[in-house]
């Protein structure tokens, strides 16, 4: 069953897939905030409930600010309410039971067990909110030895195997750019919300719903780990190239990086060497099918990048598209930025009610086009009065 408009101001159900749902983000940091995000994108009511006195740490972490605020927090947790809330009082307490008592979803991204203490566990919630769906995000998942331990991204990459395959073969590990896992992990638990609630409405009851970024990690490796499970093969560090595809990598142009992915048929791979003048390659002993381009790709690279190297990344993609070589050119952010594709997909999008704001990266996803509409990260404490002070029924009795 939907509750609606049960927590206090929460917005009128609406064409939005999750409108009428309710959330309580009690998660910081990023994959816990992206997780919530995603769900407010969707169209739930999300009440981020800040701890007294000075809320997420990430309104005060990064190095950009827009009005004395994060704007690494603002990116984080846009289209939610803000409320504050001291756990060390009574009042505080009561304040959330009360929010609970009408929410569907409950998400939180701690060390599992720390928020026993206060009552906020998996356990206790579940037996009092019987309909609510638990959503957590950890480090390590929620069982084994390693379950208490805190997770960063950077942590997770370390042990989650990704630094072992990411850099040059002697550059030594390197960690991916972005934080992949904790983007990853959020959208597995968003993911896992959605299910829930689904699954409550068509069986009833709650559920408890948990990701990790050390699963996500394992996630990654799954078009990786069949060649270890087979024969025992751990990869290696192989830099911007695949360990079981080539050419499937990025190779040096006059004037710039090109990636090419010629190596989905063999017809693409004789399409490659006949565009970059180089006929004689398609019957090399070292060549001639995949398997052999993988076993000899230092020297695929060589003659790939002596070719390349006679011609701008423009040129060749202009060469590569005559004869649908999947090919392209490495870009920097701005320039990805400013592309028609990006521009086309409506992704980067502002605040409907501040045009003057900065923009934000809006949902990866689109359900009968774009899910704009997102308002801009609240201030701290900004909607407490809001949700606190109205008087509404509560959607379940705690039990």
């Amino acid at each position: 069953m939907v509750t609606g408009s049960a927590v206090p101001g929460a917005a009128t159900p609406g064409a939005a897939p999750l409108a009428g749902y309710s959330v309580i983000d009690m998660t910081r940091f990023v994959s816990g905030s992206y997780a919530a995000m995603l769900l407010a994108m969707l169209g739930a009511d999300v009440i981020k409930v800040e701890l007294a006195p000075g809320g997420d740490p990430y309104r005060q972490q990064g190095t950009a600010f827009v009005g004395g605020q994060s704007a690494l927090f603002g990116a984080l947790n846009r289209g939610k309410r803000s409320v504050v809330i001291d756990l060390k009082s009574p009042d505080g307490h009561a304040d959330l039971d009360r929010l609970l008592s009408g929410a569907d979803v409950f998400m939180e991204n701690g060390r599992p067990g720390s928020l026993r203490g206060h009552g906020l566990d998996a356990d206790t919630l579940s037996r009092r909110f019987p309909d609510l769906i638990y959503a957590s995000i950890s480090g390590y998942g929620q069982v084994g030895p390693d379950a208490t331990r805190g997770g960063f991204d950077l942590i997770l990459q370390a042990e989650g195997g990704l630094m072992s395959v990411t850099g040059e073969p002697d550059s030594g590990p390197v960690k991916v750019g972005v934080p992949a896992l904790d983007i990853g992990s959020a959208f597995s638990c968003a993911l896992g919300v959605v299910a829930a609630l689904l699954g409550r409405e068509r069986r009833g009851g709650g559920a408890v719903v948990s990701s990790s970024l050390l699963e996500f990690a394992l996630a990654t490796f799954t078009s990786v780990a069949p060649a270890y499970f087979v024969d025992g093969e751990v990869p290696g560090r192989l830099g911007s190239h695949s360990p079981t595809f080539a050419p499937y990598g990025a190779y040096r142009a006059r004037d710039g990086y090109l990636v090419l992915a010629g190596a989905g048929s063999e017809l693409l791979w004789q399409r490659l060497c006949e565009a970059i003048g180089a006929p004689g390659l398609i019957d090399d002993g070292r060549f001639v099918t995949n398997a052999d381009r993988v076993a000899h790709l230092p020297e695929l690279i060589v003659e790939l990048e002596e070719r390349l190297g006679a011609r701008d990344c423009a040129s060749w993609l202009e060469a590569f598209g005559k004869v649908n070589v999947p090919a392209a050119q490495v870009r920097s952010l701005d320039q990805v930025l400013a592309s028609e594709q990006v521009r086309a997909l409506g992704i980067i999008q502002r605040d409907p009610d501040d045009p003057a704001a900065i923009p934000a990266i809006g949902a990866p996803l689109q359900i009968n086009g774009p899910l704009t509409g997102t308002r801009r990260a609240p201030l701290l404490g900004e909607h407490t009065d809001e949700v606190l002070g109205a008087a509404a029924p509560l959607a379940r009795d705690p039990q």
